[in-house]
Parts: C-alpha cells; structure tokens; sequence
C-alpha cells in the first residue's frame, strides 16, 4: 500500500500518460522502470488502480476512451471497475521489457488530466496523454 508521501510524490508528477503512472507505482516498491517482480503485481495493480480512484475523486483525472477520444462516464467506482476488469494478470502481460507496451496498444483507456477553470471563460480543459 501506498505512504502519503508517495502518494504527494507522484502528485507532484501528475499530468502524464497511464504508462508512467504504473511506473511511478512501481519506483515506489522499489522497481526500475523495466524490473519485473511477480510477487508484487497484485499489490501494485491495487495501488494503481486505488491512485486512479482517488485521482478521479479528486477530480484531476479523467478517463478517455482511446479509440472513440470521448471522457468515459460513471462513477469513480464503475470506472476503476471497468479498467480493474481488463488490466493484466503480470507483468509480462503488461510488457514492461518495453516500457509497459499494454499501456499503449490494449488499454482502453487514456488519461486526460483536468484543468479546472483554466479554459479562456473559466471552463475546464483537459490535456490528453496517449
């Protein structure tokens, strides 16, 4: 499970694609960006997918749907369900020998980081990260 303190330390790097959030999750238990450790996946796909929770609670995440580019609705708790039911079983399926490859080629979903306010009449805006 994750500190706070790592909790604020990936906080502070927020605005990035899926892939480096799985990194960070990983850098946090001790993994270099390409190391594999199947003793530790379930614990940080629950970090992972807990993080994307609370970055949607939070309302600084969006999930967008990568092949339509439309925000997904429902709750926090749908969506972190719907990305909990196709997320890999390991590492490997992940592909980490290339950077979390899955991340690019399988997920269905693409961060898009909210801006709030910051729209030209104080609307939101949203940055996508493919």
């Amino acid at each position: 499970m994750l500190t706070q303190k790592q909790i604020d330390d990936i906080y502070e790097s927020l605005g990035c694609p899926l892939h480096f959030l799985w990194s960070y999750i990983g850098s946090a238990h001790g993994l270099s960006h390409d190391q594999v450790d199947p003793d530790s996946f379930e614990e940080r796909k629950n970090d992972f997918l807990f993080l994307i929770g609370k970055l949607l609670d939070d309302e600084l995440l969006k999930l967008g749907n990568r092949k339509a580019e439309l925000i997904m609705e429902g709750t926090t708790e749908e969506l972190v369900e719907m990305f909990r039911s196709c997320f890999p079983a390991s590492d490997e399926e992940i592909d980490q020998e290339v950077g979390g490859l899955w991340f690019f080629t399988d997920c269905p979903f693409v961060a898009a980081w909210v801006y709030k306010g910051s729209g030209e009449n104080g609307e939101d805006e949203y940055d996508w990260c493919f």
